[in-house]
């Protein structure tokens, strides 16, 4: 549903639960944009190309008067899609080559490269512009991440009709889902009915 990945409360979720989900830095953004896509309500937040242009223009990833086209939108779907995929190795799941393809693609198309200022702080910037610029964006985000350490919190939620984003804030880096009240629970009596039918047969 929109607004799940911002201040709306999710189902289920109180307002704690939300805030700890919060991705740091630019890992917020990759957080925000995987949920533009809802897998327990099929609710897509990218459904033209004027919503994806809007999107990116709401987080300052798109200069004024920047046009999106449908192969905008293709694209930044298969982008989102190979980050979910590969927020799941974050809990040891084996990652889809073909999400590898799709990232490699997208950095490619995007010409993100090394960057270094007058102080010598290097940053990961893309060097194309419109769309293909703002999807840089997110990849060199996810590379700063994967540099700075944060990268294996952010993780997508272990029950398959959620994969819900969120920021792993444990001390040991070990939750499973976005929430324990409702997927976690989901999940537990799931297991729970699986034993009684073993049982029984």
């Amino acid at each position: 549903m929109p607004g799940r990945g911002g201040v709306t409360v999710e189902p289920g979720r109180g307002v704690a639960e939300v805030s700890a989900a919060d991705a740091p830095g630019r890992l917020g953004l990759v957080r925000a944009l995987i949920n533009t896509y809802d897998v327990e309500t099929a609710n897509d937040e990218w459904q033209s190309p004027a919503s994806l242009r809007s999107w990116l223009s709401d987080r300052d990833l798109l200069e004024p008067g920047t046009k999106a086209t449908d192969d905008d939108v293709a694209r930044a779907r298969a982008l989102r899609e190979a980050l979910r995929s590969l927020c799941l190795t974050n809990h040891g799941d084996p990652f889809d080559p073909h999400a590898a393809e799709t990232l490699n693609a997208q950095a490619a198309r995007s010409r993100v490269a090394a960057r270094f200022d007058r102080q010598g702080i290097g940053t990961l910037e893309p060097d194309a512009r419109g769309i293909d610029a703002a999807l840089g964006s997110v990849v060199a985000a996810v590379f700063s991440a994967m540099a700075d350490g944060t990268w294996p919190r952010l993780k997508v939620c272990k029950e398959s009709t959620c994969r819900w984003a969120f920021y792993d804030h444990s001390k040991n880096v070990s939750r499973s889902w976005c929430s324990m009240k409702v997927c976690g629970n989901r999940r537990k009596v799931r297991a729970f009915r699986e034993r009684q039918r073993a049982a029984g047969a």
